[in-house]
């Protein structure tokens, strides 16, 4: 795998822009079970059951709520980046078909269907495919015309003319 090869869909400021704003989507989900865990320590203390039970169902939702809506699609996306960035890929030419407009939300990434024409070991074409990221354009390729795609499992990392 050629290491020096440049990324023109993705780079490492990217990758480190998604990290930080994880970082702070976590500190705004803490800050409110931090102060819902003070409330069940106070509470507990002076013994009321209900404001210490309705604190750790608080904390609970806070957290299960916050991760779901809040942190899981970031993470998700960030180890997408990070595989186009630092993973195992393979490249492939291959004459471009076509690009869905329908979006497909695959591994929790939102992806557009891409289609190439590809010949399988017994010489017959077939249409294979793979998954441009929903939130990148794609250069105006031409029915037919000859791509470069670099793909990590069926994602595409980088595509470019051949």
């Amino acid at each position: 795998m050629d290491t020096s090869r440049t990324n023109t869909l993705y780079t490492e400021a990217e990758h480190s822009q998604l990290r930080q704003q994880m970082r702070r989507r976590w500190i705004v989900i803490a800050i409110p079970c931090v102060i819902l865990l003070i409330v069940m320590v106070y509470s507990a203390v002076i013994r009321l059951e209900w404001l210490t039970s309705a604190a750790i169902i608080g904390i609970g939702v806070i957290l299960i709520a916050g991760y779901d809506f809040a942190i899981k699609p970031l993470r998700c996306y960030d180890r997408h980046v990070d595989n186009a960035l630092h993973g195992r890929t393979r490249e492939a030419e291959l004459p471009f078909v076509a690009l869905s407009e329908d979006i497909s939300v695959v591994d929790g990434v939102s992806y557009r269907a891409l289609t190439c024409s590809d010949i399988d070991g017994k010489g017959r074409p077939y249409d294979r495919l793979f998954y441009f990221d929903a939130l990148k354009t794609l250069p105006d390729f031409k029915e037919g015309e000859m791509v470069r795609i670099t793909h990590h499992d069926l994602e595409i990392t980088d595509i470019t003319r051949a």
